[in-house]
């Protein structure tokens, strides 16, 4: 019985000591008609997803512009 749990508390140690940390952002990045289509950077906050990913958007804006925004979650590491 002792073995077991011994066994289990080792396994719990390891898979928590192998957690994968990240020092990451979720940045959003707006290219206007106004900022003459460069990308500036709008809004930045941590997160705790560690793996890179983008996601980018296009609208219209009142003028009939088209505008863009993308987030991207960029990590230190």
């Amino acid at each position: 019985m002792w073995k077991m749990i011994l066994v289990f508390f080792i396994s719990i140690v390891t898979l928590i000591s192998c957690e994968k940390n990240c020092d990451c952002d979720l940045v959003v990045y707006e290219s206007t008609f106004q900022t003459n289509y460069e990308w500036i950077e709008k809004n930045r906050e941590s997160t705790d997803r560690c793996e890179v990913d983008t996601l980018s958007s296009t609208y219209l804006d009142q003028d009939g512009n088209i505008s863009y925004i993308r987030s991207i979650i960029e990590c230190a590491n």
